[in-house]
């Protein structure tokens, strides 16, 4: 199950997606910040407007702009131009627009940046409507007195979120518009997925699935999230190669992957994982899935045993109903299903809504060990996580405190260390009975 809109809508944005999955190791996206007062302006618009243009290295690298009104508690309006990234070479105007939240005390805003490019940013305005069709503005910058208050990172509760050395933020003078203005250059950012080095195709079950390897050691598949992708993981990637030969995968329909006209189902996608184990000769992997992709995991060990050593399933589902997920979290499925207008999207939340519908007693016949994981704040209930640990043979439990869905990039080195634990130590399942045995 993968799950927001916003942040439910499917690990799909900066903030939602990269911000939470970077929180402790940025790896391809940077940013770059400002904030200022926004009492007395509750209930007015408000307008963050910068002239921008973006020479990109990467086909997928990009530049935008983001906004975040900051309440007294929590947090408000949010836009990052997921949907519009900016890869023009020319300078051009670009805008966001929004309504200032009630209880707001600052409007934070900026630059962000994805992948290998020089990305400039001049003339930043932040405008409030006093009055119908009356702007004032309350902020501006052209940059020509250095960064004056600007800073890296995303300015979210002392995070480091946003911070990324492989980005150099500099004042330089544009040739084109022979104006200072703030320039962003990367060269040395990790590309995964669009690694045109490591990526390749597959042809299986009537598909391309992409992929792309890194890496030696023993065979370690990395499964992302429903509308995810291999970037997904880009900061475990770093770890994970220095023991394994990690086996970067697209799941059909997501990333670089095509698809059919058939429904969606994650048995199939199970069935791909494995045409592309056989091409590659590889006779058994660790498999790490995340959500959707933990599924997948718990899918292989059923189907295809021989191809399975040990799993990490991190907050899969087994029933696609509020039996296993909160409630709230199958109202937004079904929410995003009714109103969205893009048909992929709609595909992949049909996957979520209808499936799986595996019982658990065909758990009982998963052999290899099975490591079940998830957050104490999930979008799965606890509940379903230990049931599917009850079932399945040769299995351990960990649910990782103070963590949400996203519990594999809120607490990334504690994630990591029990990961390599469960595939490198021999496997035990303790027990406690033995105390009291005679």
């Amino acid at each position: 199950m993968h799950g927001k809109q916003s942040w439910f809508v499917g690990l799909m944005m900066i903030f939602s997606m990269g911000f939470l999955q970077s929180l402790t190791a940025q790896e391809n996206w940077a940013s770059w910040s400002h904030t200022v007062p926004l009492k007395g302006y509750e209930g007015h618009r408000f307008k963050v407007e910068a002239q921008v243009k973006a020479e990109v290295i990467d086909d997928s690298a990009s530049a935008r702009l983001w906004a975040r009104v900051d309440k007294i508690s929590g947090y408000g309006y949010f836009d990052n131009m997921w949907k519009k990234p900016i890869r023009s070479k020319d300078w051009k105007t670009y805008s966001i627009e929004g309504k200032v939240d009630s209880n707001a005390r600052q409007l934070a805003f900026g630059a962000l940046l994805e992948l290998n490019g020089r990305y400039s940013y001049d003339n930043v305005t932040v405008s409030v409507e006093q009055e119908k069709n009356k702007w004032v503005t309350i902020y501006s910058t052209d940059f020509e007195r250095d960064m004056e208050g600007w800073n890296a990172g995303i300015n979210m509760n002392g995070t480091k979120s946003g911070i990324n050395d492989a980005f150099k933020a500099s004042i330089q003078t544009d040739p084109v518009s022979n104006s200072k203005v703030l320039l962003v250059e990367a060269t040395n950012v990790p590309n995964y997925g669009d690694n045109k080095k490591a990526g390749k195709f597959a042809d299986v079950n009537g598909i391309k699935l992409y992929y792309e390897i890194y890496g030696e050691g023993a065979p370690l598949v990395v499964l992302h999230g429903n509308g995810g992708s291999i970037s997904s993981a880009a900061s475990h990637y770093p770890e994970l190669i220095k023991k394994y030969k990690v086996i970067a995968i697209d799941s059909r329909s997501q990333g670089k992957s095509t698809d059919t006209d058939k429904p969606l189902t994650y048995d199939q996608m199970a069935s791909d994982v494995n045409a592309l184990l056989e091409q590659l000769h590889i006779d058994s992997a660790f498999i790490w899935g995340q959500s959707d992709g933990a599924i997948l995991c718990l899918q292989l060990a059923m189907d295809y045993p021989k191809k399975v050593k040990r799993v990490v399933a991190y907050a899969p589902n087994i029933q696609p109903d509020s039996s296993a997920i909160f409630g709230w979290a199958v109202t937004a499925v079904n929410r995003v299903i009714k109103i969205s207008t893009d048909k992929h999207e709609v595909k992949l939340y049909e996957m979520m809504r209808d499936y799986p519908n595996i019982p658990f007693e065909k758990l009982r016949t998963i052999k290899a060990p099975c490591l079940i994981m998830g957050g104490d704040r999930d979008v799965i209930r606890p509940e379903h996580l230990v049931k599917m640990f009850q079932y399945i043979p040769n299995s351990q439990l960990c649910i990782l405190p103070g963590s949400t869905h996203g519990g594999a990039w809120e607490k990334r080195e504690m994630f990591l260390q029990i990961l390599n634990d469960f595939f490198t130590k021999p496997f035990t399942m303790p027990t406690t009975e033995d105390w009291f045995k005679e």
